[in-house]
């Protein structure tokens, strides 16, 4: 797991958890719902991403996640990055009310599960930005702004396409959403017949996939495509987890931003069902 020694002193004192997340943040989701689900005491550090603040470029929070990103986990003084690993390190931490099948081989197949979550990363980042953020990208004065003080290669090349006047490629879109629908195919023959992915056992396995589907079902993508995901996915919600670690935590305006943007596109023909492999 990614523990990293962190050069920021006042960090290294800090005693307790403490997250350092954004409330959209797919990979923030996974963390607060298994600090939700174990109902572990934690100190908010809320990182706001957006154009307005980009608070994720400053020297500071570079100093805690030298990648910029979050979330990032600090435990007892111990910083620890990448949300698949963070939510590990916490249920091998706190063991209490466990998040993981018993069996040697169900905690395999949960990693397993787990890693196509991270796998998918890219192109939930991709379609986020090209189905949900696209009016509000950045200007040519953020983004050399946002250049300046961000250290992550990757992620200032990637907003270096996104912010250009071209885009993203519909092809790369394309390819992106044919990630995801083909994960979600196999998600949904993982769960005929069963409520949970692994061993019929709510795990970290669920926990890692979760913010995607929400992701892309606030894209309107057609969840109901994959019934057995679909029924999961409404099982989910009634989880404490889901209700603390995501839906408290979404900002009513935005959520509506998001709406009126995906139903203008719907409209216009542009929207994420008008994209093959949804149009096959």
């Amino acid at each position: 797991m990614p523990a990293i020694e962190t050069s920021n002193q006042e960090v290294k004192g800090y005693k307790g958890v403490h997250l350092y997340h954004f409330w959209l943040s797919s990979c923030s989701q996974r963390v607060r719902i298994v600090l939700a689900e174990k109902g572990l005491e934690w100190v908010d550090h809320a990182i706001d991403i957006s154009p307005l603040k980009m608070e994720h470029t400053t020297a500071e929070y570079q100093s805690i996640h030298p990648l910029g990103v979050v979330p990032a986990l600090v435990h007892d003084g111990q910083v620890v990055i990448e949300s698949i690993d963070i939510i590990d390190y916490l249920d091998l931490q706190f063991p209490d009310q466990p998040l993981r099948p018993s069996s040697k081989s169900g905690q395999h197949q949960m990693h397993l599960w787990m890693d196509r979550a991270d796998a998918a990363q890219h192109s939930i980042k991709t379609l986020t930005h090209e189905f949900l953020f696209k009016p509000d990208r950045m200007t040519q004065e953020q983004l050399a702004r946002f250049k300046q003080g961000h250290k992550n290669k990757e992620l200032c090349d990637f907003m270096d396409i996104f912010c250009s006047e071209e885009g993203f490629p519909k092809s790369e879109i394309e390819s992106e959403l044919k990630i995801q629908h083909d994960a979600f195919s196999k998600l949904d023959q993982a769960l005929q017949g069963k409520e949970w992915m692994v061993e019929d056992t709510f795990s970290l396995a669920d926990i890692a996939w979760i913010p995607n589907v929400r992701r892309l079902d606030i894209m309107n993508y057609p969840v109901e495509r994959h019934p057995h995901l679909s029924a999961w996915y409404t099982r989910f919600k009634l989880q404490s987890g889901y209700k603390n670690g995501i839906e408290t935590c979404e900002i009513p305006p935005a959520m509506a931003h998001f709406r009126k943007y995906v139903e203008q596109c719907e409209k216009d023909g542009t929207g994420i069902r008008s994209f093959s492999p949804l149009t096959d």
